[in-house]
């Protein structure tokens, strides 16, 4: 975790599925699959791109990178890819769009090299991908070669730092990894682990599909309604979410932080209050960049607000925790848009 926040990591993010869509309708097809607008997305820049199915809950996440005008790359979730694939395959076997969707999955092996010195490190490996803010900002995608390997590099992470997720044809992977290394040596370069991979996004408040969410989850639920385009006429679960938009959410999901020597609250410890259960951990872990212990768990809409006191019961008795605005770690982002 140091690494990334101080120097620079690398994370093997090989698993994460890629879906190429492309055809003269593919951003009208995008429109409709995702929550978030396409249609007017510039070539060179990616998007957010969150899933909800007909009944107007979260069943996955990932990105939309616009290559060109009719050429798309995006990608999923790594337990989800299969399923958001067979998806598309069924909307569009009714919609009869002039789109073609190849699962890219197996032909890609990708790495975020993420933290203040990644520029620096790549910056001797590039060929023809300029790296300053002004030529490459974040959320933008660009093609070029690193270290002799074609490559397509998205300015996006998970973790909040100022970085790079690098997509290569599979057979490179172990290729570009090495090079990384090498050239990251100068400045600390350390790989970096599943756990220390989810405590970094944990302190950015990012949600993890499938264990931040629920069968119920809604994107209300998980105060991600900015990632929802509201003027759009139709897109996979739309009007269910305009029904559900016209009724209170009964739970939100929000960032907690207990002290440092508390016992550790677990994912599915419960939310509690005169033995009555409110809610439950998501995700929790000891931040010792923060220097305090953070989550995030569903709680009723009254105890959303930041400021609001929670208990958690944990297996040694009950923890008291604060609900907290996210994210905890840079909240402007300037980090990451640095």
């Amino acid at each position: 975790v140091a690494a990334v926040r101080r120097g620079v990591g690398l994370i093997d993010v090989s698993t994460l599925g890629g879906i190429d869509v492309y055809g003269v309708d593919a951003a009208e097809f995008l429109n409709r699959i995702y929550t978030f607008a396409y249609k007017k997305q510039k070539p060179g820049t990616l998007r957010y791109a969150l899933m909800t199915n007909e009944a107007g809950v979260v069943i996955d996440d990932g990105v939309v990178c616009r290559l060109n005008e009719d050429r798309f790359y995006v990608t999923a979730t790594t337990g989800g890819v299969d399923g958001v694939f067979r998806k598309m395959l069924q909307w569009n076997a009714e919609w009869q769009l002039d789109v073609t969707l190849v699962n890219v999955t197996s032909a890609y092996s990708a790495v975020n090299i993420a933290g203040p010195s990644a520029r620096d490190v790549l910056q001797s490996l590039c060929d023809g991908i300029q790296l300053d803010k002004d030529a490459f900002p974040y959320l933008g995608v660009r093609q070029g070669r690193i270290a002799g390997i074609p490559a397509m590099l998205l300015r996006v992470g998970f973790v909040g730092e100022l970085g790079f997720e690098i997509h290569v044809p599979s057979h490179c992977g172990e290729a570009l990894w090495d090079a990384l290394m090498n050239a990251g040596q100068a400045y600390g370069v350390r790989p970096v682990g599943v756990e220390a991979q989810r405590m970094l996004r944990l302190e950015k408040g990012h949600v993890i599909v499938g264990q931040d969410t629920d069968a119920m989850s809604t994107p209300s639920e998980l105060q991600m309604d900015w990632a929802i385009a509201k003027t759009k006429p139709f897109f996979v679960g739309g009007r269910s979410l305009k029904v559900l938009q016209q009724k209170p959410a009964h739970r939100k999901l929000v960032g907690f932080s207990c002290d440092a020597g508390v016992a550790l609250p677990r994912e599915g410890h419960l939310v509690v209050e005169n033995e009555q259960m409110l809610g439950r951990v998501t995700s929790c872990g000891m931040s010792h960049m923060l220097g305090r212990i953070v989550g995030l768990a569903y709680v009723p809409t009254q105890l959303a607000e930041p400021g609001s006191r929670i208990h958690i019961g944990v297996d040694n008795g009950i923890v008291d925790a604060v609900v907290e605005a996210l994210p905890f770690y840079d909240p402007d982002g300037k980090r990451q848009e640095c």
